[in-house]
């Protein structure tokens, strides 16, 4: 299967664009890239989503938010063939990449929505499948933040442009998989490394206010807080009602663990979890 990959830049960010060149034609990776949106002055066809005025968006999360928005049309509308490789121009791709995709493709089950590739989670994952050695399909017990790289299929997007006004940054709103119903993987460890560059000007363009950050962290903690339980309810449909309680009480145990040592033991939480 043909996976289309696809590189989100500004205009104006010349060598973050060099950087993502350099390292996909080394790995022999065709891409196409994609001028990223100016939070300032969202396009017509995405500006709806942005109207909520008690949202807690600087111009710049925005425009991020704006720029995968924009894709995810183009893949529901079948204008980008999917499945689809969105990268931020931030990251750092590991050499056997390509590898992992083809193989992740395989083993992926029918009806999965997104695959996130840039962050390590810091809770409990269960192992879905191997891909190599080092590498595991896994479902998290926490959405990882980070929208540096993932894999998203026409379906995913589809869900992913439901109707209604985004009010938290989209690596938050990614993570709140039960609001968008997606079938959410990930690959652990993560293959890819986020936010390697100093900070993009997609999201220096509106820095948010001290102020506005403070309002925005007490109401995502109340969104979490109400929204815990549709969590619960999700976990227990993609782990099983035994997995996920499991799950929930080695999340206690990582977070009393020593830091040092918190790494190897979500390691061995993918062990403990992991399908039959």
């Amino acid at each position: 299967m043909t996976i289309t990959t696809i590189v989100i830049n500004l205009d104006r960010d010349v060598a973050r664009m060099e950087h993502m060149r350099t390292q996909l034609n080394r790995l022999s990776m065709p891409f196409e890239r994609f001028a990223a949106v100016n939070g300032a002055a969202p396009p017509e066809e995405v500006k709806h989503y942005f109207s909520d005025p008690s949202a807690f968006l600087s111009p710049g999360e925005i425009g991020c938010y704006a720029s995968h928005l924009i894709l995810c049309d183009r893949i529901a509308r079948g204008l980008l063939l999917a499945p689809v490789l969105v990268l931020e121009d931030d990251v750092e791709l590991s050499a056997n990449l390509p590898f992992l995709l083809r193989r992740l493709v395989a083993e992926l089950p029918a009806g999965w929505d997104i695959v996130r590739l840039s962050r390590a989670s810091k809770r409990a994952e269960m192992r879905v499948a191997r891909l190599d050695p080092e590498h595991e399909l896994v479902r998290f017990s926490h959405v990882p933040t980070s929208t540096g790289a993932y894999l998203i299929s026409r379906q995913g997007a589809e869900k992913f442009l439901a109707p209604r006004a985004r009010r938290l940054p989209i690596d938050q709103d990614l993570r709140r998989v039960w609001a968008w119903r997606l079938n959410m993987f990930g690959v652990s460890p993560a293959p890819v490394r986020a936010d390697v560059l100093e900070q993009s000007s997609i999201n220096l363009n509106g820095v948010a206010r001290a102020s506005q950050i403070a309002r925005r962290e007490a109401s995502m903690r109340r969104q979490r807080f109400f929204e815990s339980a549709n969590r619960g309810w999700r976990g227990v449909q993609d782990f099983g009602a035994r997995r996920w309680f499991m799950a929930e009480v080695l999340n206690l145990a990582a977070r009393l663990a020593p830091r040092g040592a918190r790494q190897a033991f979500l390691a061995w939480t993918r062990t403990q979890l992991a399908e039959e």
